[in-house]
């Protein structure tokens, strides 16, 4: 539990909890010359949803999304930040179970040109916390097609066990991107607005 004080710190939240680290609590000097590791566990989640004149989609990232980086047991919010690099995603591994909306969904994204697309953090900040559970809202760049935006998006972190959830959902519009779906599938409508979700699970060791 004293390990969701640090992610608390990095909120801006001043968080009073019942356990004490004596190691943290009895020698700063020590602690300073400790790490803390941070994973992004591979049950994390992207999808991208939206609709059609027929029929609603949902796409799911079936990359690996584990990663793992460190940090200071004194770090901010800003030093946080810059070791992410971001989450550099793979079109061809986003799957609806549906072979042909999957090609089309390549052809939108312009795949053959921009086979990656990019989620970058660039700030985060709470708005409010209820226990071990807090909102907040995160500055993020999302880069498809060579195109960037800057999106200011909502988030909840809670605990579950032991692990930290990190759930977002951002509206986004393909023509932002200078994407055209009509160009794809002429026979059925895409709606230009599709919802990009991000499920993060992450674990926090000392070391």
């Amino acid at each position: 539990m004293i390990q969701l004080m640090w992610i608390f710190r990095m909120c801006g939240i001043v968080a009073v909890l019942t356990f004490f680290d004596p190691f943290l609590v009895n020698s700063q000097q020590r602690a300073d010359n400790h790490q803390v590791l941070i994973k992004i566990l591979p049950d994390s989640k992207v999808k991208i949803k939206g609709e059609t004149s027929l029929i609603g989609y949902s796409f799911t990232y079936k990359g690996d999304l584990s990663r793992s980086f460190k940090v200071s047991t004194n770090f901010n919010k800003e030093q946080l930040v810059n070791s992410i690099t971001g989450l550099q995603l793979e079109i061809e591994k986003f799957k609806s179970g549906n072979f042909l909306m999957d090609r089309d969904f390549r052809k939108v994204m312009k795949c053959d040109d921009f086979p990656y697309c990019k989620i970058e953090l660039l700030s985060i900040s709470a708005t409010s916390s209820s226990g071990l559970n807090v909102t907040g809202q995160a500055k993020i760049a999302v880069t498809i097609a060579g195109i960037k935006k800057l999106y200011l998006i909502p988030f909840q972190l809670k605990e579950t066990s032991s692990q930290l959830t990190i759930n977002a959902i951002q509206p986004i519009s393909f023509k932002d991107f200078g994407l055209n779906p009509a160009e794809v599938n002429k026979l059925v409508e895409i709606k230009d607005t599709c919802e990009v979700s991000l499920n993060l699970l992450i674990q926090i060791t000392h070391l």
